[in-house]
């Protein structure tokens, strides 16, 4: 129960920051702005968290660790209410930042916690349960937004958010036991981590997500365009990113166990081949059936990739990183949420120059980016190591 309490923490907190998705184009309309313009909500949210995350996990690195976890899933409760009862766009704009900036420690908090309740030889598989409250949220929380804001309004999709982060505030204070405060970093942590190919990897995390969400984070005007779906509709089709999410962390967690060879080279391409079905089809100007089939494809590739790569990356940056490993994870964490708030930013500078059926091409040059970057990588790792 105690790992459930804690999955209910990134479930609530991802779910906060894309709860609107599905409805962007009412919310849109309701705010007098361009679609454009309302999605960069979501890449203010993520874009805060990559830069306070690690300067807040510095900050509050000698806290209790429960306690400040249900302070911060108490803030994010009463932030995502007051985002449902901003009147305009400016006001909305500031609290989604703010949600963003002092929520970025919910994630690292609840992986902190798995790994201090569990022995090393056990800590694979309780991060691995903590990340399938990401899943989850793409699953089940993200859909659910949509689905109750297109039939009660937008700003029900951040009531929701308030009440999912209320429950996990109220399952972790229950159930989680206290942990023992972990010891700081050690001396010159920061600068151990920031050298290649620890570096290398970080950037794996954020080329990946940025490739991602340039289009997931239109999920709603490109799934439409595509089928004619209202939200209700589009929230069932977000439940794909759920499914194939899972199912990556599975992969990736075999082809680490496996000791393959290689194996961010085929995720990026599948990756970038995800992106070119979305282009074929809205490019192609496909309708109804065909749309449907090439939406569900895309999104189940691009997400089971995406997520894929998360336990190769963790496995790798704990190899490379040796005792700076903690430090390493914060930082990843804030590529994942700078990578989709990027994503965002990209894709709506696509939309407002080129138009919506041209937003995957900037996902397909991302994805060759991190290719190149994985080929590296993997040439790195082919070399034979020194004598002894």
């Amino acid at each position: 129960m105690r790992f459930f309490a804690l999955m209910l923490a990134p479930l609530a907190f991802t779910t906060g920051a894309f709860v609107f998705a599905g409805v962007l184009t009412p919310m849109a309309e309701d705010l007098g702005t361009s679609i454009g313009a309302a999605g960069q909500l979501q890449s203010l949210f993520t874009v805060t968290c990559a830069i306070c995350g690690p300067l807040l996990a510095l900050l509050t690195g000698r806290f209790d660790r429960k306690s400040l976890l249900l302070l911060t899933l108490a803030y994010l409760t009463v932030m995502n209410g007051v985002s449902a009862l901003m009147p305009g766009f400016a006001g909305l704009a500031v609290s989604r930042a703010l949600t963003g900036a002092l929520g970025a420690l919910a994630l690292p908090l609840a992986s902190a916690m798995a790994i201090a309740l569990v022995g090393p030889e056990k800590r694979a598989r309780a991060l691995a349960v903590v990340y399938g409250g990401v899943t989850l949220a793409f699953l089940s929380g993200i859909p659910l937004g949509s689905i109750i804001g297109e039939i009660y309004g937008w700003r029900a999709s951040f009531w929701l958010a308030s009440g999912l982060c209320a429950a996990a505030l109220v399952m972790i204070g229950a159930f989680v036991p206290r942990v023992p405060t972990p010891p700081a970093p050690p001396k010159g942590a920061f600068r151990a981590v920031m050298r290649w190919p620890t570096t290398g990897y970080l950037l794996v995390t954020l080329i990946a997500f940025t490739a991602i969400f340039v289009v997931m984070g239109f999920v709603r005007p490109v799934v439409s365009s595509l089928t004619g779906f209202d939200g209700r509709g589009v929230g069932m089709v977000q439940m794909v990113p759920g499914l194939g999410s899972f199912l990556g962390l599975i992969i990736g967690t075999r082809l680490v166990e496996s000791g393959a060879r290689g194996p961010l080279v085929w995720l990026f391409a599948a990756i970038a081949t995800a992106q070119v079905v979305f282009a074929t089809a809205l490019i192609g100007g496909w309708y109804g059936q065909p749309g449907l089939a090439a939406s569900v494809v895309a999104i189940f590739i691009g997400s089971a990739s995406l997520f894929a790569t998360a336990p190769i990356v963790q496995s790798r940056l704990a190899e490379a990183a040796g005792p700076a490993a903690m430090l390493a994870f914060a930082l990843n964490g804030s590529m994942v949420y700078l990578g989709q708030g990027s994503g965002v930013i990209l894709g709506g500078a696509v939309l407002s120059t080129l138009g919506l059926a041209y937003i995957s091409t900037a996902g397909i040059a991302v994805a060759t980016i991190g290719l190149l970057l994985a080929l590296r990588l993997k040439a790195q790792r082919d070399l034979p190591l020194p004598a002894q």
